[in-house]
């Protein structure tokens, strides 16, 4: 990589599946995207905002959702500890604390959980040009000291690596929905700036978090 990129929120959330398809219908109804064939999947839409692209695994990828990173360098992937995945894209942060406030169906924060706290800060801290601040359950990662994710010790039932949220309009409402579109509860979570949310998880394994809407963080 020819240069740290300055990474200020994210382009998109995407989901590799090896079931497009039936991926864009069922998120479609549990968060209100429209999605839109491209070809190799389907860019998910919530109005003019892109939340996620939905497409196959290629050769050596692996499944599950990714947070795609706005940066100002040549796309790329990284790997940190614990083999968390971010993927790097060039261009204009859609959602996070620099852009509108995040509407249903939009992501509306990161977690990433470790089992190397200094590792992992020194890694996605000095590779992005975040600023660590410690909190009582970790950290927060800052940019231009405002909050854009954070980072735990504790493993959830996702597993460590990055976690996305979403944000609904109504958490009960969308918890009844999730038998109907075929996704299962994981676990229920008392997020320190988020409030409760809802830990879930689809028939390949993919993993998320949903959370009223509100503010970035």
């Amino acid at each position: 990589m020819p240069a740290r990129p300055v990474v200020r929120g994210l382009r998109r959330v995407d989901l590799i599946s090896p079931d497009p398809v039936a991926a864009a219908v069922r998120y479609r109804a549990l968060l209100g995207w429209t999605p839109e064939p491209t070809g190799r999947g389907f860019d998910c839409w919530v109005g003019d905002r892109r939340c996620s692209e939905i497409r196959k695994p290629r050769a050596g990828e692996r499944p599950g959702w990714h947070p795609v990173l706005a940066g100002n360098s040549p796309s790329c992937t990284l790997t940190g500890p614990d083999d968390a995945l971010a993927v790097i894209a060039r261009g204009r942060a859609q959602h996070g604390p620099w852009a509108p406030p995040p509407r249903p169906g939009e992501p509306r924060w990161i977690d990433l959980a470790t089992s190397a706290p200094e590792r992992a800060d020194a890694f996605w801290a000095g590779t992005l040009h975040w600023v660590v601040r410690p909190t009582a359950g970790g950290a927060e990662y800052l940019v231009d000291d405002r909050p854009l994710a954070s980072r735990t010790a504790r493993e959830s039932a996702a597993g460590w690596g990055w976690l996305c949220f979403f944000a609904v309009e109504d958490l009960s409402r969308a918890e009844k929905l999730l038998s109907e579109v075929g996704v299962e509860l994981l676990e229920r979570l008392d997020h320190p700036l988020l409030g409760e949310a809802l830990l879930i998880t689809d028939p390949n394994g993919a993993t998320l978090a949903l959370a009223a809407a509100g503010s970035w963080g």
